[in-house]
C-alpha cells in the first residue's frame, strides 16, 4: 500500500488503506502474553517495588515463567531485564516466601499457591540449582513436601 494515504476515520478508509485483513485483527492479538501480563500487573498496581504481598509475588512468578519458561509466549528480552529478573526472584522474593512460611494447612496463611510452588521449584531445579539448593528455598521445599504428606495421610485416614 501507498504510505502517504492516511485513515480518514472510518472503516471504509481503513480497509481502503490497510487492506481487508485489517479489519479482521484485533488491537490485543498483537501483543504477547508478556505483554499483556506486565500491563495487566501495572493497571492492578502488582509491582514489586509497591511492596510484597501475596498476590504480587503471585504475578511476579507467572511474569518470571513467561519469560523464562515459556519463550514462544514472547519476544527475547534484553539480557538485562533477565539478569533483573532472576536478581529480584533470589534477593527479594524467595527471602519474603521463607520469611512469610506458616507450617498450617490452611492455604490462606501460605506466602504462595501449591502450584506457583511447583512451577518455581520445577524451573529452579533444572536451570538455577544453586539457588534450588539454597537454605532458603530448600525450606520452602521442605514445607511444601510435609504438607503433600500430611494430605495424603488424612486422605489415607479418611478412606478408611
Amino acid at each position: 500500500m501507498v504510505k502517504t494515504r492516511r485513515h480518514l476515520g472510518c472503516l471504509a478508509s481503513d480497509m481502503n488503506v490497510s487492506g481487508e485483513e485489517a479489519l479482521r485483527r484485533r488491537v490485543g492479538m498483537e501483543r504477547t502474553p508478556v505483554q499483556r501480563h506486565t500491563m495487566q500487573m501495572y493497571a492492578r498496581r502488582e509491582e514489586l517495588w509497591r511492596g510484597m504481598t501475596r498476590w504480587r509475588v503471585g504475578a511476579f512468578i507467572r511474569l518470571f515463567l513467561l519469560c523464562f519458561v515459556e519463550f514462544e509466549n514472547g519476544l527475547p528480552l534484553e539480557r538485562m531485564t533477565y539478569k533483573l529478573l532472576k536478581k529480584k526472584l533470589v534477593k527479594k522474593v524467595i527471602p519474603w516466601i521463607y520469611n512469610r512460611i506458616t507450617f498450617t494447612m490452611d492455604e490462606r496463611y501460605w506466602p504462595i499457591t501449591e502450584a506457583q510452588f511447583r512451577e518455581l521449584d520445577h524451573y529452579l531445579a533444572d536451570h538455577l540449582p544453586r539457588v534450588h539448593k539454597d537454605d532458603e528455598w530448600d525450606t520452602v521445599t521442605y514445607f511444601f513436601k510435609e504438607v503433600l504428606k500430611r494430605r495424603e495421610e488424612l486422605k489415607r485416614l479418611e478412606d478408611m
